[in-house]
């Protein structure tokens, strides 16, 4: 009777162990599924990535008859990206950041002037509603890093006789900084190639953080003042297409109109043309145009008014992609 009773306890034994051990591998097995289920869903949903570009170039002259300077420039430019996607919610971030600098020889020294500098960070969310057709708000922020000099200006006495040359305070970080935010609605057609964002309810908000420039005035601001508001209308368009198996034509256009002075248009109109070499090498043209009433710019005969600004940088340098 005893050997009987021990071998049921025993056996009892066994079975509690083997239950447990099945819990435990069931619970295990679930958990994994758990992960496995949830993990790859919201990872899908994102697009991350980003673009970092070297540009080095130099310019060496010894006796050279057709004229020129020695110059040495380096430019770092940074385009990243992150992009949300699910169902009809789309929502689209944009980081773009460029610095350089170049070393003149100028009158037997050198000098260091700057030849790149900005920031710049759009991020869009759109509700599509039907079809093409969506809800779409928009926020773009842009500035500079560094300050900003207008170089050799011209001084002159009461009598207008040139005295002497000086450079000119004209910007900083913040000063000017450009925030714009808008709802209204989109057109997208074609995916990522082409869209449209047309909004009647748009704030544009512009920055000058320097005491000096906000006390003359500049970029439209109210002397002794540091931030000035509008309320209109706004447009932003971007197109992107492959020309040939290695090079790409991007350009993005936004209008702005102030409902007090609809006849006056604000303009930034950026293009783009890449070529790429290989994996590690790729040549750029940019352009980029600004128009803004409220930006004056001093001219030759010392008169001050609003001027298209326009810069165009054709660059060769090394790429590393950022994923």
């Amino acid at each position: 009777m005893r050997i009987v009773f021990l071998g049921l306890l025993l056996l009892a034994g066994f079975s509690g162990m083997a239950q447990t051990d099945i819990n435990k591998t069931d619970l295990e097995n679930a958990l994994k599924v758990k992960v496995a289920e949830v993990k790859p869903d919201s990872l899908k949903r994102w697009k991350t990535g980003g673009v970092f570009t070297a540009n080095f170039t130099n310019t060496g002259l010894y006796n050279w008859q057709g004229g020129g300077q020695d110059a040495l420039t380096l430019t770092g430019v940074f385009t990243g990206f992150a992009n949300y996607l699910h169902e009809d919610n789309q929502w689209s971030n944009l980081l773009e950041m460029g610095y350089g600098i170049t070393r003149l020889k100028l009158d037997g020294e050198y000098k260091t002037r700057k030849s790149e500098d900005r920031f710049i960070y759009t991020s869009k969310y759109t509700r599509i509603l039907h079809k093409n057709w969506g809800i779409a708000g928009l926020f773009d922020f842009r500035t500079q890093f560094a300050s900003g000099y207008k170089y050799d200006v011209e001084v002159k006495d009461i009598a207008g006789n040139v005295i002497g040359r000086e450079n000119q305070y004209i910007s900083n970080l913040f000063a000017p900084a450009f925030m714009v935010t808008s709802l209204g609605f989109e057109f997208k057609p074609a995916g990522d190639m082409f869209y449209v964002l047309l909004s009647p309810v748009t704030s544009k908000v512009t920055f000058v953080n320097s005491p000096y420039l906000s006390s003359i005035g500049a970029f439209g601001i109210t002397p002794g003042d540091k931030v000035r508001s509008e309320f209109g209308a706004y447009l932003n368009t971007a197109f992107k297409i492959k020309v040939m198996e290695n090079i790409i034509y991007k350009t993005n256009l936004n209008l702005f109109m102030n409902y007090k002075t609809p006849e006056l248009v604000d303009i930034f109109w950026d293009n783009t043309l890449l070529l790429t070499v290989n994996k590690l090498i790729q040549a750029s043209f940019n352009t980029n145009l600004i128009y803004d009433d409220d930006i004056k710019i001093a001219q030759s005969d010392g008169h001050l008014g609003p001027r298209v600004q326009f810069k165009h940088v054709l660059a060769v340098g090394l790429v590393v992609k950022v994923k």
